[in-house]
């Protein structure tokens, strides 16, 4: 009891409910806007506190101005930032890939519209959902608890150092992020080109052809035929790149 009212204990653990707290509203399925945000913010705070309870070898900070602790403050929610938007950057991808297909299968005009949450159209919001499920399947989120509580070896709170981070790593992550959405999307976006291609051809040799009143539910009916067939690729690619990016995760937290 005297170690858990102890001014250095209370302040170790306020940083690090900082460094949790940033990674549980930006990690997939822990940040999900379904989850209360009340709920997110306890959750993090008995995080906090089991995690600090048992890695004994974790000494209680001593500070000594208010300017320290937001300098420490700043740097441990610096550090919850940049390790969840490595996760973060996969779901994005998810969300790109979505809005392509919905463009390019003529269904970007059904959005989904929820309190609180922006809108997005119907194949991005299925994207992203299924993108969760798979997260889990992997033990995605056991290994961010895992991950975060053993982080406290190497970087104890109010330890991290911004300036050790090299730019070209985050620069590598928005790029395999961003070609995995263009990937994701490549059948739909090539079976639209060339279905584009016929219509126009058709068009040239029967004129008397309403293009559009045939193009349109022909071009819904082959982009969802085509996103079926193509469902068990886009899920072993999805899959592949969220263990790698988890990966990608477990090393920054223990390096």
């Amino acid at each position: 009891m005297d170690k858990i009212t102890n001014e250095s204990f209370l302040l170790t653990l306020l940083l690090l409910y900082f460094r949790v707290v940033l990674l549980f509203f930006m990690v997939p399925f822990f940040g999900s806007p379904f989850i209360p945000v009340r709920i997110r913010l306890l959750l993090a705070l008995s995080f906090s506190f089991v995690v600090l309870l048992n890695n004994p070898q974790v000494e209680p900070i001593t500070i000594s101005t208010f300017e320290e602790f937001i300098l420490k403050a700043i740097s441990e929610l610096t550090f919850g930032f940049l390790a969840s938007l490595i996760l973060r950057l996969v779901f994005e991808a998810l969300v790109v890939a979505g809005e392509i297909i919905a463009v390019h299968s003529g269904l970007g005009f059904l959005q989904i519209f929820l309190p609180g949450q922006q809108q997005v159209s119907l194949l991005a919001g299925f994207f992203s959902i299924y993108g969760t499920v798979l997260f889990l399947s992997v033990g995605g989120a056991e290994i961010v608890l895992i991950a975060l509580s053993d982080s406290l070896k190497n970087f104890p709170p109010g330890s991290f150092n911004i300036f050790s981070l090299k730019p070209e790593m985050y620069l590598q992550f928005f790029y395999e992020s961003f070609s995995l959405g263009v990937k994701l999307s490549m059948p739909v976006l090539i079976t639209a080109l060339l279905l584009n291609v016929v219509l126009a051809v058709v068009n040239r040799f029967i004129p008397q052809m309403n293009v559009f009143m045939v193009g349109l539910p022909l071009q819904v009916v082959v982009g969802l035929i085509v996103l079926i067939l193509s469902l068990p690729v886009i899920t072993l690619s999805i899959s592949e790149h969220l263990r790698e990016f988890l990966i990608y995760f477990v090393r920054f937290l223990g390096s």
